[in-house]
């Protein structure tokens, strides 16, 4: 007789890994936390100031054709006028139009206007969010500024957004642009719209006519950005930086690494320096503490990285692995002879049992300079910064030397630039102390790391192993925990033992949002193009620069 023995039939964990990001919680204080308080309003993904003119046209239209305040209403007006937008804007034969990018539904709307069909139907779907650019991107800048009132707000509670008084003042200029085209007086609630009045709309109505001094909407869409929200000082200020920085590479392109380089070494790879004028020091340094982070959460993140590259490598994704393990790797992965010989420097002979001081003699017997003077002269052009070693962890990221020895080198220059009193004593210095919060802040880590120096002698490896268990191993554990269910560890503690997931990772910097910033100031015609050489100031971008304000 056939027997059958049933057992359990599992079909999926209960919490299946996903890939996530951010695995230590430090890009989030970087992204949400410093970016947001130094550039209210502008996100990584904000790029086109025009988008504002069309979002609020179009709410402002909605509102004033009497139409049922209904989100679905809502929603099918608003699809049908982005999708011939996108479709338009990726038509546009402007001479402005040649370096425009991140034009909204191009996924979609890219190809389908490469066909120049005969008439586009205006219900096509061309992106999965219900309301487009609007709910994913520009909605949050748009109440920033105050451009719009949100949904509930007001008595009796608004059942949909609705344009502000000055987003009125921003939807009628946008109308002067547009009102005299077919598209708005013929077809603008039609179902199939032709491809040539589409071509006549998106030449007045493209967001590369923002940059044209005639077109009706930028003198507005000018105020909001210098004026908009409780908290458009900081954003002016971090304009006039902007200001200054191209002003002072004309003649040279930058991109966000150069950026990056400008802010924190003063000068560029290819050789190009900046020096901020005393009106925008102060906002300087906030940006230049805000780099400081990005290489300390580059190096945590990278010892995270190796950590979990190493335990998939030793198997442990299979058993758990002891920590014990792992300390004797770090012993023969912290070699600064290896690290020294691929910076063409002599070895220093120092060791994981060295003492972490004379790691510190080290880099300032590089630098030529010790206490407060090791900062300035720790120049991009000097053969060991952090620039250097963010290069050599990013172009192996399986070498021990370059991911260990190099990110604990990066966090000890850190440490020598910035732990100065009198910095910790500048309002400036609050970027820094942002993360204390069970984040990481910069300047806990550094009263930390100096209170531990001053106990007594202590060796890198003995750094090394502070640095894992605190900010790597116990740090990660609490930020996965944070994400559940969504189910982002990549290891787990059992006992004296780690766990690994094999999932993915990945480790960069977090987006400066230098490109958003940059096609900003640009569009809004303050200056050119900052990754083109020629890209200088206009006299309404010189006097912003010098007032901090526009005639």
């Amino acid at each position: 007789m056939l027997t059958t023995t049933v057992h359990p039939q599992w079909i999926a964990e209960m919490y299946p890994g996903t890939k996530g990001r951010d695995h230590l919680g430090l890009g989030s204080v970087s992204s949400e936390r410093i970016l947001q308080a130094l550039s209210p309003g502008i996100y990584v993904l904000t790029i086109h100031p025009r988008y504002f003119s069309f979002y609020v046209f179009l709410l402002d239209e909605f509102w004033q054709r009497g139409l049922p305040r209904k989100r679905a209403v809502w929603k099918d007006f608003y699809r049908r006028h982005e999708f011939i937008y996108s479709v338009g804007a990726n038509l546009c034969d402007q001479p402005q139009h040649k370096d425009i990018s991140n034009i909204v539904g191009s996924q979609k709307t890219a190809p389908l206007a490469s066909q120049e069909l005969d008439k586009y139907v205006a219900s096509t779907n061309y992106i999965k969010s219900d309301f487009g650019g609007y709910g994913l991107y520009y909605r949050a800048p748009m109440l920033e500024m105050e451009l719009i009132y949100p949904f509930g707000a007001g008595s009796p509670p608004l059942p949909l957004d609705a344009p502000s008084e000055e987003g009125k003042k921003v939807a009628e200029a946008f109308r002067q642009a547009v009102r005299d085209t077919t598209y708005y007086r013929h077809f603008f609630d039609k179902e199939e719209v032709p491809l040539d009045v589409i071509r006549e709309y998106i030449r007045c109505a493209c967001l590369c006519q923002l940059r044209l001094e005639r077109t009706p909407d930028r003198g507005a869409l000018r105020k909001v950005y210098l004026t908009g929200g409780r908290r458009f000082e900081p954003r002016v200020a971090t304009f006039r930086l902007l200001l200054d920085i191209a002003a002072a590479t004309q003649g040279h392109e930058i991109y966000d690494a150069d950026f990056r380089n400008l802010l924190y070494f003063g000068a560029t790879q290819s050789g190009v320096r900046y020096s901020p004028r005393p009106t925008v020091s102060s906002t300087y340094l906030k940006w230049r503490l805000y780099q400081a982070r990005e290489y300390y959460s580059f190096a945590l993140n990278a010892l995270w990285y190796y950590l979990c590259d190493w335990g998939l490598r030793q198997s442990g994704d299979v058993r758990p692995i002891p920590l014990s393990t792992f300390w004797q790797h770090i012993e023969t992965a912290l070699n600064f002879d290896r690290l020294a010989t691929k910076l063409g420097l002599v070895k220093p002979h120092i060791q994981a049992n060295s003492g972490f001081m004379a790691l510190l003699d080290w880099l300032e017997r590089i630098a030529g300079a010790s206490g407060a003077q090791f900062d300035a002269a720790c120049t991009l052009n000097r053969p060991l910064n952090e620039e250097h070693l963010y290069n050599l962890a990013s172009e192996d990221r399986a070498d021990r030397v370059s991911m260990i020895t190099g990110m604990v080198t990066m966090l000890a220059l850190i440490y020598l630039r910035f732990s100065q009193p009198k910095l910790w004593q500048t309002p400036e210095w609050a970027i820094s102390q942002m993360g204390a919060e069970s984040r990481l802040s910069v300047a806990g880590f550094l009263r930390q790391l100096q209170r531990r120096l001053k106990s007594g002698p202590v060796t890198i490896g003995e750094v090394v192993r502070w640095l894992y268990n605190d900010y790597v191993i116990v740090q990660h554990q609490l930020i996965a925990t944070s994400k559940l269910p969504e189910n982002t560890f990549r290891f787990q503690r059992e006992g004296d033992a780690l766990r690994f997931y094999n999932l993915g990772n990945e480790l960069e910097f977090m987006n400066s949002r230098y490109f958003a910033l940059s096609t900003t100031i640009h569009e809004l015609g303050f200056c050119g193009d900052l990754r083109q050489a020629n890209h200088k100031l206009t006299r309404d971008g010189q006097y912003l620069l010098e007032h901090g304000t526009l005639i």
